[in-house]
């Protein structure tokens, strides 16, 4: 039977098509927003300005993936989007967040320190175990959160800025096993950045018919 979890139509209001315009994001907003963050990378140093910029978006992703809320807040999730556009360890944290349950301290590290030993072999264990071990079984539920939460946020701001949303999104989607969105949303990204590497790889691993240890083994929801 084919998992349930998966990109799905939007709600709220987010399926009203005028609110969803009066809720988008422009791209002067975008845009100043990014050169702030650049600007406190230039004058803090990058691991003291990327902890402090991820730190309470960090913290309002994890209350979406753990239930606590039922939306992101708007201006963290602008911080989010552009922080994941700017520092792949950030989009990389915001993927360990939903594939693992990770305590926040050590997804800061891995944001502003991504060559700290320790959260090196964290990604790499996980990773590796997606691809390797049967057992090591999504949680559909926060991912379920986490592929919602990554779709508005693709709705909601610049195309040029949904890049890595996008490329999160193809990759929890690989996950749970939906190759066909999971392409899709590697595609789009590709489209408009091919130099995407994540994109590259998802997109190849679905050509190739590579799927997660659990779907190879059965174990499909």
């Amino acid at each position: 039977m084919t998992t349930t979890v998966g990109l799905r139509p939007l709600d709220g209001d987010y399926a009203d098509e005028d609110k969803l315009r009066s809720m988008k994001v422009d791209a002067r907003t975008m845009d100043a927003t990014r050169e702030t963050f650049r600007q406190a990378r230039r004058r803090k140093g990058v691991g003291t300005a990327d902890r402090i910029w991820f730190q309470e978006p960090l913290g309002e992703w994890m209350r979406r993936l753990d239930g606590r809320s039922d939306d992101l807040d708007r201006s963290k999730m602008i911080r989010l989007c552009v922080g994941m556009g700017e520092v792949m360890s950030m989009r990389d944290a915001v993927l360990m967040a939903v594939l693992a349950k990770v305590e926040q301290e050590r997804l800061l590290v891995l944001a502003s320190e991504p060559h700290d030993p320790e959260v090196g072999r964290l990604v790499y264990d996980t990773l590796r175990a997606g691809f390797e071990d049967p057992d090591r079984r999504p949680d559909l539920e926060r991912c379920q959160r986490g592929i919602d939460s990554l779709a508005r946020m693709v709705c909601l701001v610049p195309a040029g800025y949904s890049v890595q949303p996008l490329t999160s999104l193809a990759y929890l989607l690989w996950w749970v096993g939906r190759e066909e969105q999971s392409l899709a949303c590697a595609v789009r990204a590709l489209l408009l950045d091919d130099g995407c590497t994540m994109a590259s790889i998802v997109a190849g691993a679905i050509s190739r018919g590579v799927a997660p240890a659990w779907v190879r083994g059965g174990h499909r929801e």
